[in-house]
């Protein structure tokens, strides 16, 4: 029966927790963090903080209920060697330093509730796979999907990158839009169904006129048709600011909120809220 109103989307929405960047400017523009159910993309050349993210995301996930997180896992599927346990493993600690002190300082109630978050627990709490091909990729996403049947508390999934994935395996334009409909797809259930977030990162590529002139634009690697598959694009480059800590996240997509852009620094600790000195 057709018995489901707007009215309830809505509430469901509202009340659905996020996970935090970290980037309180961030977090705000998209709404409430990056949004469980769909599949929100990280775009932008090498060095503009896309694997940063992917990192600080698959740590924040796991924060414990009671400070306002989702107490989930994180699935990363790698494809071009780009994470790292070293630096995932500070960014753990600097996040569990974090909550522990705003319980120190605002919840001293909850101190032994969350005894259990820590640095082991986070790196314990992200699962990792190195992915090769396309046709790996998409039986590793049948799997996932077993493990989430099986009740497995993965609520985030990262494929970082997909567009290196789909670029360097398949030379075939048509082919190429096939594949990554099938991986969007497969993603989309996943999302829709487990009430998971799906983070995906793309490199951008220069646009060549039928002349053969280099048009300026800079666009995303994978297509058009990608585009329309995605449910959130934030564009990801750095400033032109003398210090090399600080990057721009402009939303170009996004399912709720207008185009903006904001500042935000990738600082030892991992992501970070811009703060002028």
């Amino acid at each position: 029966m057709l018995t489901k109103s707007c009215f309830d989307l809505w509430k469901e929405e509202k009340n659905q927790t996020g996970i935090v960047t970290f980037c309180k400017d961030l977090d705000q523009a998209i709404g409430n963090g990056i949004s469980v159910g769909v599949i929100t993309e990280f775009c932008g050349p090498p060095g503009s903080g896309k694997t940063q993210m992917c990192i600080q995301l698959a740590v924040n996930v796991q924060i414990p209920l009671q400070l306002g997180g989702l107490a989930g896992k994180a699935m990363f599927f790698d494809t071009n060697f780009g994470f790292s346990p070293g630096r995932l493993e500070e960014i753990a600690a600097a996040c569990t330093h974090h909550c522990q002190r705003i319980v120190q300082i605002h919840r001293q109630d909850l101190a032994k509730s969350i005894g259990h978050f820590t640095d082991e627990r986070i790196l314990d709490g992200v699962y990792y796979k190195h992915i090769n091909g396309c046709s790996e990729m998409l039986d590793a996403l049948e799997a996932l999907h077993e493990l989430l049947k099986s009740g497995q508390k993965i609520k985030l999934i990262i494929i970082d990158s997909l567009s290196f994935l789909i670029r360097n395996n398949i030379e075939n334009t048509l082919e190429r839009i096939r594949i990554d409909h099938r991986i969007l797809t497969k993603l989309h259930v996943l999302a829709h169904l487990y009430k998971c977030a799906v983070v995906i990162t793309n490199d951008v590529t220069t646009r060549i006129d039928s002349n053969g002139t280099t048009n300026s634009i800079v666009i995303p690697a994978i297509g058009d048709s990608h585009s329309h598959k995605i449910n959130q694009r934030i564009v990801l480059g750095q400033t032109s600011d003398e210090e090399s800590s600080i990057f721009i996240a402009s939303i170009e997509k996004s399912l709720m909120r207008p185009r903006t852009l904001v500042k935000f620094q990738i600082t030892e600790a991992g992501i970070r809220r811009f703060r002028k000195k």
